[in-house]
């Protein structure tokens, strides 16, 4: 008897000296990436299971500034509002008040019949979120639609979402709905029916049936004043290169707005589900816990079990991927996430995951039981810092004694969109 307490014993003090060590090296590793970059700071969650693993701010706010980083430092997250925003969407098709394979005219009237090539074309709700619907991002001058949306500006933070939906109205479609995948403003369409279905302003029906129930309690469009303070500054990454875009360099990144003079300590007229929203490492946490957990969370179910299988799973299987295959090996895209169809690099299959251009990052892995969560606030350095994450998160698994797959390196462009 006493031989068997003691082995368990011996067992307990070796797993934690190795989950100690990889925990140490891990931390080691992220601050000399920092120091040899000259980066500003970031928060670091990552779990097993339900348990923490890893919840640590490394850094500083301004890297010529004493401010250390936080770990309830609030973050710009842009893209990675979109999960958010589809999951909202997702709850008024749980409710029988929204359908999938609905036109999105039947819940915004105002836009005028959808066209490619003079013949009018059907956008169904599926379409809008697996951004297969045909809409663009724009703000180039490669063709006449993408000018077309630079002159309208439908995504000013000045606008209502009822403006952007009129500035939207009559720019032709991109191409026929449902033919290929295209990253687009899709997202912020899927906000304003949101509005329109639910009859309350999008900020609301987020803060009551999304916010509220995952205790995301510092996730809004703007930072209020009392907690104006925990928003860090922005830095930018002046990417020339698809390879330079793969690892940071330091003489190529700046400066770019102080949190404490930041437009987002104001509340925008544009409630953008496409890309407006800041956050916590810790509240994105709690999203993307319920996801794994199949829409339950702390004994509430925020969305049916069938439709995050439905968000979860790739609807672009064959088409045109856009710039998804080039970043992500094996990937396609759900609804507002993207998922992969196989395992390629580390991430396994069924691995669900998407980043923000102001460097904030996600993925979850079911395979390895995994979850991380990166919030670091560096323009355009995503790319990079994906790049990097996954590779050192995936290192500290084997020193815990758990093996991952190995694909190809990663070629990587940087992609249009937030």
């Amino acid at each position: 008897m006493q031989t068997k307490i003691l082995c368990k014993l011996a067992l307990g003090l070796f797993l934690f000296s190795s989950a100690s060590f990889a925990d140490e090296q891990f931390s080691k590793s992220f601050n000399a990436l920092l120091k040899q970059h000259e980066l500003p700071g970031a928060v670091v969650v990552i779990k097993r299971g339900d348990q923490t693993i890893h919840h640590k701010a490394y850094g500083k706010v301004n890297v010529t500034q004493p401010k250390d980083m936080q770990d309830d430092a609030i973050f710009r997250i842009f893209s990675m509002s979109k999960p958010i925003v589809a999951v909202a969407l997702l709850q008024l098709v749980d409710q029988g008040k929204v359908a999938l394979e609905d036109d999105i005219r039947k819940h915004l009237p105002r836009f005028k019949p959808f066209e490619h090539g003079s013949k009018q074309q059907i956008i169904t709700v599926h379409q809008l979120l697996s951004h297969t619907a045909g809409f663009g991002y724009g703000g180039g001058t490669r063709n006449w639609i993408d000018i077309r949306y630079l002159l309208a500006n439908p995504l000013s933070r000045s606008n209502s979402l009822q403006d952007l939906v009129d500035d939207l109205s009559g720019i032709d479609l991109k191409f026929v709905p449902g033919r290929r995948f295209e990253y687009s403003i899709a997202s912020d369409v899927q906000g304003a029916i949101v509005e329109a279905v639910a009859k309350v302003p999008l900020d609301s029906y987020l803060q009551q049936h999304v916010f509220g129930p995952l205790q995301m309690k510092d996730t809004r469009f703007y930072v209020p004043k009392l907690s104006a303070h925990r928003l860090v500054d922005l830095y930018e990454y002046d990417v020339d290169s698809a390879a330079e875009a793969r690892a940071f360099n330091k003489s190529k990144i700046s400066f770019s707005e102080a949190g404490a003079k930041s437009k987002y300590l104001k509340k925008p007229a544009l409630l953008s589900g496409g890309g407006g929203l800041v956050s916590t490492a810790a509240d994105y946490s709690n999203f993307v816990t319920m996801l794994r957990n199949k829409g339950q969370f702390s004994g509430q179910t925020v969305l049916s079990s069938a439709l995050v299988e439905k968000m979860l799973s790739s609807h672009i299987t064959g088409l045109d991927k856009h710039f998804l295959p080039k970043i992500y090996p094996g990937a396609g895209f759900g609804y507002g996430i993207g998922v992969m169809e196989a395992s390629g690099e580390l991430r396994n299959k069924g691995s669900f995951f998407w980043a923000g251009m102001g460097g904030t990052l996600f993925w979850a892995d079911p395979v390895a039981d995994l979850q991380v969560i990166v919030m670091m606030q560096v323009e355009d350095g995503w790319i990079a810092l994906d790049q990097w994450m996954t590779d050192a998160v995936y290192k500290m698994l084997e020193r815990l004694g758990n093996s991952s797959p190995r694909g190809l390196a990663r070629e990587v462009p940087q992609p249009t969109g937030g």
